[in-house]
């Protein structure tokens, strides 16, 4: 079996995308409640909210699969930073970092997520021997 054989892609692609609404979401929220500028609110926002958006995303991909939690988490991070790596290019040179710690984040929130998402199957398997 090949390494990427059995992975749910749709899903993986759909979780992807769900988090970046979610970001987007959160920093229209942020910027509306505390009335301060989408750019602020996005340098301090955006990054946390990758890694939470990613991490409970991978969640929702991970309620279906029997196996490769991890692998599917950090795919999802994978796809996330592909989906607006195109975005570093366009920021401000001062800006930059803010996305190379957000793209760092969701990887790391993608992992996490597979990690947790692995322990109740990891103990469902135990039961059943």
């Amino acid at each position: 079996m090949t390494p990427m054989a059995n992975i749910r892609w749709g899903r993986v692609i759909l979780a992807a995308i769900a988090a970046e609404v979610g970001v987007i979401l959160l920093l229209v929220a942020a910027s509306t409640v505390f009335k301060v500028s989408s750019e602020s609110a996005g340098y301090y926002v955006a990054p946390p909210a990758s890694a939470v958006a990613t991490f409970l995303m991978v969640l929702w991909v991970a309620r279906k699969l029997e196996s490769r939690f991890v692998l599917h988490g950090l795919l999802v991070g994978v796809v996330g930073v592909v989906l607006t790596a195109g975005f570093i290019f366009t920021a401000k040179p001062e800006d930059r970092w803010m996305y190379v710690v957000s793209f760092v984040l969701r990887i790391v929130g993608g992992y996490l997520g597979g990690l947790v998402a692995q322990k109740p199957a990891a103990i469902r398997e135990a039961q059943l021997q």
